[in-house]
């Protein structure tokens, strides 16, 4: 029994590996945890593992928390998997392979094991990032930019007469909104949905060939409705990544 983790910058998401079959994800907000948190909602809510695959972008705070309670509960030290050159059939675009974030890596090899043509992936949390692959695994790279809830607050929290205007208001469901606020929620949203489009148009022209849309993160409801493109969405994406490096390690073993 593997137990893989995916630690993003607002929320932490958590399955079990059995017998090479992904089990339900599981999810939860992670900003006031501590040791004794992690290791009631993640650990003990299933059997113990005898390996733990980590993939974090949330710093070295909810790292170390991680690791004191893994080894504390189960006496063995997690793994926490880093981007490399190459993985899964993919290879990294980037010049330093680490420096690519292990979250967009993950969904990458992911992506390579689900769809064999060219893919663009669209992840929607924190931040957004959209990352194209070829039908040979090869990245060409992505783009970055602030999640729904960013760009919102950035508006809230960097104006003034905008957050005085948006006071008392509600989330519009037409574009064009009655409300300040409702203003700013659609702007955000049809913003990241035009990106997205602009990115897989891009991704078709350079591949030549049709694109798959793979859709991911907390926040992707939002914007899922506004893309015109057909796609997917795949929730556990990056677990998904995680389970195809913990096979490939298993394998690496046996050998």
């Amino acid at each position: 029994m593997l137990l893989l983790i995916d630690i993003g910058n607002t929320r932490i998401k958590w399955a079990r590996l059995a017998r090479d079959v992904l089990q339900p994800q599981s999810a939860a907000v992670h900003s006031d945890w501590t040791a004794a948190a992690f290791t009631r909602e993640v650990l003990g809510s299933g059997p113990p593992a005898s390996r733990v695959f980590v993939s974090n972008v949330s710093g070295a705070r909810m790292a170390e928390i991680a690791r004191t309670a893994i080894q504390h509960q189960w006496n063995i030290e997690p793994q926490f998997v880093i981007s490399t050159a190459a993985a899964g059939g993919v290879r990294n675009a980037y010049k330093e392979p680490a420096k690519l974030g292990v979250d967009r890596w993950l969904a990458l090899i992911a992506a390579r094991e689900l769809e064999r043509g060219a893919v663009c992936i669209v992840s929607v949390g924190t931040a957004v990032t959209v990352d194209g692959l070829d039908a040979d695994g090869r990245h060409l790279g992505g783009v970055i930019v602030p999640g729904p809830n960013l760009m919102v607050s950035s508006l809230l929290h960097g104006t003034s007469d905008i957050a005085q205007r948006a006071a008392g208001g509600s989330k519009a469901d037409a574009l064009f909104a009655d409300n300040t606020l409702g203003a700013i929620w659609q702007g955000a949203q049809h913003a990241l949905g035009a990106l997205v489009e602009r990115c897989v148009q891009a991704l078709r022209q350079e591949v030549g060939q049709s694109v798959m849309v793979l859709v991911t993160g907390g926040g992707a409801a939002l914007i899922e409705p506004l893309l015109r493109s057909s796609f997917r969405s795949v929730p556990d994406l990056v677990l998904r990544g995680l389970a195809v490096l913990a096979r490939e390690s298993q394998d690496s073993a046996r050998v």
